[in-house]
């Protein structure tokens, strides 16, 4: 989707009322666009749903696009956080690759959930320039991370960053067609296998 400056945020909230106030509604949104798509979904559903006035929905989001934009901006604050404290246990750990694989597949998976909201999202949300510089952000890191691990395992070739961009974009355009196409279950989890295989396959 294009981006467009409507799918800014109005204003951020300062007090913790205010806070509070966006937290609701942004649950709400969550609910919504799970429940009924990107079209299907309007303004008005979700002030009902997080039980407020429309206008207390617009002094924080002009339209639907922002609130899919913070709902997206969310999903990768909360995945950095979960990425963060399991690539801490692996500098201390120092597994071999085929464990910093599976992590990484396991993480990206858990990450990325089957829910209607996660197509929406994937879809639908405007790149707006501060979505793009999270993405930006988190994927720099993770390929930072990788890299250490390709070095240190011998996995890195002539160039572990450049190894490890490859690696950290494939598995997620990957792990986005599993989700995106199985219910959780045995074939999810034999989706896992078979995405760890094909990552040290290509480091060998």
């Amino acid at each position: 989707m294009a981006v467009e400056h409507s799918a800014a945020p109005r204003k951020r909230p300062r007090q913790r009322r205010a806070h509070e106030t966006v937290d609701r509604i942004l649950d709400a949104a969550a609910h919504v666009f799970d429940e009924r798509g990107y079209r299907a979904t309007t303004t008005n559903h979700v002030a009902e749903r997080a039980g407020v006035s429309i206008g207390s929905l617009y002094q924080y989001f002009p339209n639907k696009d922002a609130l899919l934009v913070a709902l997206a901006e969310r999903h990768i604050r909360a995945a950095a956080e979960a990425f963060a404290e399991r690539l801490i246990e692996l500098r201390r750990t120092e597994p071999p690759i085929a464990d910093v694989a599976r992590s990484l597949v396991e993480l990206t998976l858990a990450q990325n959930d089957t829910s209607r909201l996660h197509a929406v999202i994937y879809a639908d949300a405007p790149r707006t320039p501060e979505l793009l510089a999270e993405l930006d952000r988190f994927g720099d890191h993770l390929v930072d991370e990788v890299a250490f691990h390709l070095e240190r395992t011998g996995s890195g070739g002539t160039d572990p960053r450049r190894r490890a961009s490859l690696v950290v974009s494939a598995v997620d355009a990957a792990v986005h067609e599993v989700v995106l196409g199985l219910d959780p279950g045995p074939d999810r989890s034999a989706a896992v296998d078979d995405l760890v295989a094909w990552v040290v396959h290509g480091l060998a």
